[in-house]
């Protein structure tokens, strides 16, 4: 009986050691699994930690890259759109800076030997802009190879001590030359020791921006100098048809005046001829009227009562008198005219280049009358005639043209009222035939261009500007020579002077 408790415990224990090992394996099963998942758990987050860093890098990268392509991009922009070479050396120096996180940043240009940009205690501070810093920009200056002359294509780095830190800092620079002995240096004083050497050759590139704005600015300052040489030849060409074409007709009126001239001459040679003629009949009545006066007084009586009634109720002798003052005026204004077409007829005329005698006193009295309509009301015009007259060879009517250039522009030049001198002065070997004015005078500038073709101080459409160089170039045909003496608000006098032989 006993021994069915003890089968029974036997029992009982080896199920419970069944039940033992099995849960022991179990354990060892989760043993591995768990294991195994912590192993699996620890590579995945390995994974993930190099992921993110992977992908940490990756955005800072990305994030380089647009600060390059920003900083690539304004510069490219602000270095076209720069006016001038000062304005986009300035602006490349503040997109340098800008990128490269440096402190600072200085331009310097050398022209010709010159220091023309930088000697000064100015740099430009990453955020701040331009700033006072005498030691910051003694060191880039004094640092900076200034009398170098080859260009070299990338950054120079040395290292230095920034006097406001005392710590030692890395100094960039770069030489570009310009233009022809003009030489420009940009230079960033950077904030400690570190520099990235991408940033140096992103740097790089401003350098080919320089150069390539350069040449287009200066292509671009060739194109606008070649345009503004176009723009001036089109105007001096306008200018010149212009006064071609006013020259023109001053040349068809000159044969117009000569051709009226010569239609006066004729029926002004029948008027003067009849008027002549007119006066000497009338003469001849006067005097019959007279001797009838005569016979009628001797007669007496009714007769010469009669007589003396009709002379009164006509007024016979006080008509007498006014027709005789009346044929006196005609022929002094027809002797006028006919002085006045001969000069116009000599004027019009200059001939074909042949020499004769010409009488100064003449020519003078020639160019007055030419001009009477111009100063009669106008200015008092005097020629003091010499005792002698004085004749010297040449061009009588491109003498008198030379005259009549100069008192008309004295006639322009002298204020109504004021008055204008003709002289004729001779020495040994020249007669000088002077013009002198009361008139405004002319500066230093204006005497200097007096001479220069188609220049003049008369308001647009009333000078061709011709008249003073035409006048020089017959002057100095004739071997002569002009002095223009001339003070501003005092005058002008103009001595041309010509050869008596």
């Amino acid at each position: 009986m006993s021994e069915i408790p003890s089968s029974s415990e036997h029992e009982r224990i080896l199920a419970l050691e069944a039940r033992v090992n099995s849960l022991e394996r179990q354990l060892k099963r989760q043993k591995i699994a768990r294991k195994n998942a912590e192993s699996f758990l620890e590579t995945y987050s390995q994974d993930a930690y190099l992921a993110n860093q992977a992908l940490r890098k990756a955005l800072n990268d990305s994030k380089q890259r647009e600060r390059e392509l920003l900083y690539l991009n304004r510069t490219a922009s602000q270095l076209t759109q720069a006016k001038s070479g000062v304005s986009y050396i300035f602006s490349a120096l503040e997109s340098a800076v800008e990128f490269s996180g440096a402190y600072c940043g200085k331009a310097f240009t050398v022209k010709d030997g010159e220091l023309s940009i930088g000697d000064d205690d100015r740099v430009l501070a990453n955020g701040q802009g331009w700033i006072t810093s005498h030691d910051l920009a003694k060191l880039i200056l004094d640092e900076t190879p200034l009398d170098l002359r080859e260009s070299y294509s990338h950054w120079c780095v040395s290292a230095v001590i920034r006097p406001d830190t005392h710590k030692e800092a890395r100094l960039l620079h770069f030489m570009h030359e310009m233009s022809q002995g003009e030489y420009t240096w940009l230079v960033l004083l950077t904030n400690d020791d570190s520099l990235e050497e991408e940033t140096l050759y992103v740097l790089d590139t401003t350098k080919h921006y320089l150069n390539i704005t350069s040449r287009y600015q200066n292509k671009k300052s060739e194109l606008d100098n070649r345009q503004l040489e176009l723009s001036n030849v089109k105007k001096d060409r306008d200018f010149l048809e212009e006064r071609l074409v006013s020259a023109d007709k001053m040349a068809m009126l000159g044969q117009l005046a000569a051709g009226i001239a010569h239609e006066i001459n004729n029926p002004i040679g029948y008027v003067r001829s009849n008027t002549v003629v007119a006066k000497d009949i009338f003469n001849d009545y006067q005097r019959a009227l007279e001797e009838i006066g005569s016979l009628c007084t001797r007669a007496g009586g009714e007769i010469e009562e009669q007589f003396t009634a009709l002379e009164k109720r006509f007024s016979l002798k006080d008509s007498a008198i006014e027709i005789a003052q009346m044929f006196d005026e005609s022929h002094e204004g027809i002797e006028r005219i006919i002085e006045i077409v001969k000069a116009l007829r000599s004027f019009s005329y200059p001939g074909s280049g042949k020499h004769t005698q010409i009488s100064a006193i003449e020519a003078m009295n020639t160019v007055i009358k030419l001009t009477n309509n111009l100063h009669r009301y106008r200015n008092n015009v005097v020629f003091e005639v010499p005792k002698e007259d004085v004749f010297f060879n040449g061009n009588s009517g491109q003498i008198q043209q030379v005259l009549m250039n100069f008192l008309t522009n004295a006639i322009y030049a002298t204020p109504q009222g004021k008055g204008i001198t003709l002289k004729v002065e001779k020495d040994e070997q020249n007669v000088i035939l002077i013009i002198d004015d009361e008139g405004e005078g002319m500066s230093k500038e204006t005497l200097s261009k007096i001479f220069t073709p188609f220049f003049t101080t008369k308001p647009p459409g009333e000078g061709t500007g011709l008249g003073m160089s035409i006048s020089m170039t017959i002057v100095e045909q004739h071997n002569g020579k002009i002095n223009i003496a001339s003070e501003k608000g005092k005058g002008t006098k103009i001595s041309v002077i010509l050869p008596v032989t």
